[in-house]
This record gives C-alpha cells, structure tokens and sequence, in this order.
C-alpha cells in the first residue's frame, strides 16, 4: 500500500517535461448477448459474449482437455440479424416448449438482465433463429475472422 502511495506522489510535480502519461484503457464495447451451449457433444461448456462493435468473445472448455479462447469478427451484417432476433424472443425465462428428448445440448442466454434457458430439440419457434444462429457461431458459421486464439493445452 506505501509503495502505490509512493508511486502516486512520484507523478506528482509541477514539472510535466517528459514525464511519461498513462494511455487510457478503452472501454470494451457493450455486451449484446452472452450465449451458453453445455453438453453439445459430450463434456463441454462453450460460451459466446456478441458486442455492440460486431466483436465477439468464444470460450470452449472440455473438462479435462483443457480450453481455446478466440476473439471474433462477425460477418457484416450479422450483428443487425442478431437484434432483429433477440426482440421476437418469448416472455418469460424459457427458450423450451413441450418436452425436448433427452440428452441434447441445454442453453443459457442472457441479454441485459433476462436470463432464459432452453434445451436442443424443445427450442419455441420464435426463438429459434436466434438460438440457431448464435450456435452457429461457436461451430464458426457466421465469422468473418479470428482475431486472436489462445489455449490451455497445446497438442
């Protein structure tokens, strides 16, 4: 704590001759939608985060086979399909409707503060194109580039 006082005195002066300035950090553009897929083919959690700028942030963990992390560029256009999409979603908490088999991939998505969640096979119509396309991005339809790839393991 005394050596962070020190630092902050140390930029203290009434002297700015080459006194190096910090660079602001700019602000991460708002999240659109955060996305969820568990369980799509066998032990996996993958997730997605749509900005506001057409950015996105995918997340792809396998228990124990460790983890990839992309940045991600949309195709142009894509991000306008995604708000078109996410005003026909149904009220309430529930992507499902009826009883969807056992089994298939379950869903989280989150936009402001709802939180709805569904499962593979029993998604309700009107969210459909939205779950489809979301989904689709984590399996890479809709990208326009990777940006930047890090993992947990190398092969």
């Amino acid at each position: 704590m005394a050596a962070a006082g020190l630092v902050l005195l140390a930029g203290c002066g009434g002297s700015s001759s080459g006194a190096p300035r910090a660079t602001p950090t700019p602000a991460k553009p708002a999240e659109v939608v955060f996305f969820q897929r568990q369980g799509a083919a066998g032990a996996t959690l993958d997730t997605l985060t749509v900005r506001a700028d057409g950015g996105a942030t995918l997340q792809k963990r396998y228990g124990g086979a460790g983890g990839r992390f992309k940045e991600l560029r949309l195709k142009s256009g894509e991000l306008a399909h995604v708000k078109r999409d996410l005003t026909r979603l149904p009220s309430g908490g529930s992507l499902t409707r009826g009883s969807p088999p056992p089994g298939g991939a379950q869903y989280l998505l989150r936009v402001g503060d709802r939180t709805l969640t569904g499962r593979e096979g029993g998604i309700a119509p009107a969210a459909r194109p939205l779950v489809r396309r979301l989904d689709g991005y984590i399996d890479g339809i809709g990208v326009h580039a990777v940006k930047t790839t890090t993992s947990t393991h190398r092969p």
